[in-house]
């Protein structure tokens, strides 16, 4: 009777732990700051012999909104991929 006590004890500790464990990772990274994340992606970059910068600056910010005629065009690729 002990030993099942035990058990289910240290089942529900393994469960909060992995509560937390998961909690605290996904606000770690909501909450590291911008600057750090671009160094990293920087020296990841120069790591790998890459022009990030350049790139990063041609990039679109945000979510962007294809226009009507690309709309149209993604479709028929779609459909053409589909049929």
């Amino acid at each position: 009777m002990v030993m099942e006590k035990f058990e289910s004890q240290f089942e529900d500790l393994d469960v909060a732990t992995s509560y937390y464990e998961n909690a605290t990772s996904s606000a770690n990274a909501v909450s590291t700051p911008q600057e750090d994340v671009d160094r990293l992606m920087a020296q990841v970059a120069d790591d790998a012999g890459l022009e990030l910068d350049s790139k990063l600056a041609e990039a679109p910010k945000g979510i962007v909104q294809p226009s009507e005629e690309e709309e149209v065009g993604l479709g028929e690729r779609l459909r053409a991929l589909r049929g």
